[in-house]
């Protein structure tokens, strides 16, 4: 068997219907003749859509066994959001764990609408926007929750429960979908809005309005835009969403980092199935602030900018040419490093251009030589 330390691979679009049809193609270099909508890049070993090496028929999976390497703890992923995604929360490790063995105890096929876990894994999640990115992200204070329903007097029951019964109850019957005083509101909220024109982009209304644009026959869920921070965030910022907190990507691109797992529950902005006890059971609903889960990246001697979080099976970095023009550094875990920009030589060997990724693993000494307007993410395991 040859080791191979340092090779270039090639991954997987994603053509979910949510996504851009431009952004992809020019980043990777390809033509889109259709105009399919092409929503995700996937860098990793997801037995969904693997990474493979590149002039080799061999998935990146098969190949880190070939090599005796560890498997790969994450999924780096670049995004093109045209479209909202659904309002989602993930389970915790052991919430994972005993979801997935009783709906497999149910009998629930793994491909079944009404399937909650599709494995017995956490899904942690970073993301660094390239470029203005829009998103929900955990629950508002409920003073503010209060002074925004406060301004539709037909959401006033919302209102009254939310300050009679709190946050849980409020959210809770903003989900109950087979009681006619929430399908009343749904439907006179959504009415109002596809007569009005010209709202701001920082309301809920704005966003509600845009998905039902889109999605005129799905209601159900629109009122749990009124509970959730919303946030822009500029290009380089990065943020984390752990198990629990409610969120939502609504508009941008943006670089992700995420453990290999498809458990997801949903609030709302979907046609799909919504388990709304589930969901209030893994849920943390309580008021966040999104800025404590705002990353400042640290950074390191050699120039790396490391996104740090309290996530324990990954971690991502950019390297850019600002920083320094050699980046060097020892590989203890694999590795992933992605070109978003410029063009970067690896060990004086192999050539990075935008769009082109390589694989690295343990026992390599890297030395990145930058070109000056290069930016690369190094996404790694952590030990």
């Amino acid at each position: 068997m040859t080791n191979h330390k340092a090779v270039k691979i090639q991954g997987r679009v994603q053509a979910y219907q949510w996504g851009g049809t431009n952004f992809l193609p020019e980043l990777l270099g390809y033509t889109n003749p259709s105009q399919r909508p092409q929503a995700e890049y996937w860098l990793g070993a997801h037995p969904c859509a693997p990474a493979s090496i590149s002039g080799r028929e061999i998935a990146l999976g098969d190949f880190l066994s070939e090599q005796q390497a560890p498997p790969l703890q994450f999924l780096l992923k670049i995004l093109d959001v045209r479209d909202m995604l659904s309002i989602q929360v993930h389970p915790n490790k052991e919430q994972a764990k005993a979801g997935f063995a009783r709906e497999n105890a149910l009998g629930i096929a793994l491909d079944a609408k009404n399937r909650n876990y599709k494995d017995a894994n956490d899904k942690p999640e970073l993301m660094v926007a390239l470029s203005e990115f829009w998103l929900l992200h955990g629950f508002r204070p409920i003073a503010q929750i209060a002074e925004l329903l406060e301004n539709k007097s037909y959401l006033a029951p919302l209102r009254d429960i939310l300050l009679k019964d709190g946050l849980a109850q409020a959210f809770a019957h903003a989900l109950e979908f087979s009681s006619s005083a929430t399908q009343t509101m749904q439907q006179t909220l959504a009415q109002e809005l596809r007569d009005k024109s010209a709202l701001d982009k920082n309301t809920p209304e704005f966003w509600i309005q845009r998905w039902l644009e889109k999605n005129p026959t799905v209601e159900n869920g629109i009122l749990t835009l009124y509970f959730l921070n919303l946030i822009k965030v500029e290009p380089g910022m990065a943020v984390y969403q752990p198990d629990g907190l409610l969120h939502a990507y609504l508009e941008g691109q943006n670089v992700e980092l995420m453990a290999n797992s498809d458990n997801v529950l949903r609030a709302g902005l979907t046609p799909k199935h919504i388990d709304v006890a589930e969901l209030l059971s893994i849920c943390t609903i309580e008021p966040s602030n999104p800025n404590d889960y705002v990353i400042h990246p640290e950074i390191m001697p050699n120039g790396e900018r490391r996104f740090i979080t309290p996530f324990t099976e990954f971690e991502l970095a950019e390297l850019n040419a600002q920083s320094q023009s050699v980046i060097e550094w020892d590989v203890t875990a694999p590795e992933i490093i992605f070109c978003y920009q410029g063009s970067a030589t690896l060990n004086a060997t192999l050539d990075l251009q935008k769009g082109e990724s390589a694989l690295l693993l343990p026992g390599e000494k890297i030395a990145l030589h930058l070109q000056k307007d290069a930016i690369l993410f190094k996404a790694r395991n952590l030990p």
